[in-house]
C-alpha cells in the first residue's frame, strides 16, 4: 500500500510518518535520499532514528511508511550535510543500512 491508498475494510491503518526540521532552508535546493535498512523498523524503532536525523543541519523532512517498514526518506540541503553523514547517523544507531540514490 502507498501513502495514497486507502486499507482495505477490516485492515488496520498504518499512518505514515512525516517529520519536519527547523534545520533546513526552503530556498535551498533539496536532495532526497532513500536509506534502506537491513531490519524492518517499527515505529518506535523509526523515531529514535528521526530524532537523529533531524538532529543534523540541513535535514528538512524525514518521511517513514510503516507499510515500507525497511525505508526511510529523507530531504537535505547537500550544501549543509552529505548523504554519508545521514546514513552515519542510522548506523550509529546499531542498524544495518544502506543509501538508495532518486
Amino acid at each position: 500500500m502507498n501513502m495514497t491508498e486507502l486499507p482495505a475494510k477490516g485492515e488496520k491503518q498504518r499512518a505514515p510518518i512525516i517529520a519536519g526540521s527547523n534545520h533546513g532552508s526552503a530556498d535551498a535546493t533539496q536532495a532526497q535520499v532513500l536509506i534502506h535498512t537491513k531490519d524492518a523498523l517499527d515505529e518506535t524503532t523509526v523515531q529514535d532514528v528521526i530524532h537523529m536525523l533531524n538532529r543534523l543541519k540541513g535535514v528538512s523532512e524525514i518521511r517513514f511508511n510503516p507499510e515500507k517498514e525497511h525505508l526511510i526518506m529523507v530531504s537535505y540541503d547537500p550544501h549543509l550535510v552529505e548523504s554519508s553523514q545521514l546514513l552515519t547517523k542510522v548506523k550509529a544507531l546499531g542498524h544495518e543500512a544502506q543509501l538508495v540514490g532518486l
